[in-house]
């Protein structure tokens, strides 16, 4: 037993590098870097350090000033007075009054003055104001006119209106197959939606002009069992439904169960001008007590 011993002996943990580091340096000792890993690491640590030397050094040599080459040059400062007054334009313009420029000027002569048209020897007509009230009237205050005169009024637009207006000659032809005794006659300045012969025999209905203007659209009833002409047929193959009338191109229709029969001929075709909007009646026409339409 050793006698420089003394209680009982204590055994001491192994230090060992762990395992990834010990593979780290034998990769890097078989690649020959090693020297330069050792050199990066001293740079790292030593760059910092002399840098920060340098700088400290420096700030030494003049402290609490600048360098003038260090100090950018820049453009001089202006510091000007704030104006808010230039932006609010009601204390810009309070010494202003609004006026009417529509109103009219108070005496003739006082604006013949003002234009330069007096002579040396012309007296001031005085001064007036012009204030414009609710409901369009202006009131002159001072001058020799005085008063109140009223503001002039704006009239309503005029509204035209255009349409094509037929003038159509009817001839009675036959009634159940016997000839008629009723004279021709024409109706003239027929506006649209006027039914041809008569609204009593609505045969055809002017619905308007064609694209040209030079032909007139007829609609053609259901009660209509023939027609006859050189007149185009717009709408319908077996049946006409829409024809194109032509001035001086007579059509004979035949109407309803009595077979009435009618020539309808278009002498001409024109615009009118109308301060309403022009548009025959529809449906049967109203009959006195002697039997005779309204």
């Amino acid at each position: 037993m050793n006698p420089l011993k003394k209680g009982p002996e204590i055994k001491l943990p192994e230090l060992r590098m762990p395992q990834f580091l010990v593979d780290l340096y034998h990769d890097l000792d078989d690649r020959h870097l090693l020297p330069v890993v050792a050199a990066l690491l001293v740079g790292i640590v030593a760059i910092p350090l002399l840098l920060g030397g340098s700088s400290g050094s420096e700030e030494a040599a003049v402290p609490g000033t600048a360098s003038a080459s260090s100090v950018p040059k820049t453009s001089s400062l202006v510091v000007t007075k704030a104006t808010p007054d230039l932006r609010d334009y009601k204390r810009r313009l309070k010494h202003l009054s609004a006026q009417d420029p529509f109103a009219p000027v108070p005496g003739g002569e006082s604006a013949d003055s003002e234009g330069g048209g007096g002579g040396e020897g012309s007296e001031p007509s005085g001064e007036a104001s012009v204030s414009v009230e609710e409901g369009g009237s202006a009131t002159v205050e001072g001058g020799e006119s005085g008063g109140t005169s009223p503001a002039p009024e704006t009239s309503e637009p005029e509204i035209v209106y255009f349409t094509f207006a037929l003038d159509v000659r009817v001839v009675p032809v036959s009634v159940d197959g016997k000839p008629s005794k009723a004279e021709p006659y024409v109706r003239r300045d027929l506006p649209p939606l006027t039914m041809l012969p008569s609204r009593d025999v609505p045969a055809l209905t002017y619905m308007g002009p064609s694209k040209d203007g030079k032909k007139a659209l007829m609609l053609v009833s259901s009660d209509v069992t023939a027609i006859f002409g050189d007149s185009a047929c717009v709408v319908g193959s077996q049946t006409c439904q829409l024809l194109a009338l032509e001035p001086r191109l007579p059509e004979t229709v035949v109407f309803g169960p009595n077979a009435k029969t009618y020539r309808v001929e278009l002498q001409k075709i024109q615009v009118e001008t109308t301060d309403h909007l022009n548009r025959a009646p529809l449906g049967q026409p109203k009959h006195s007590g002697k039997g005779q339409p309204k």
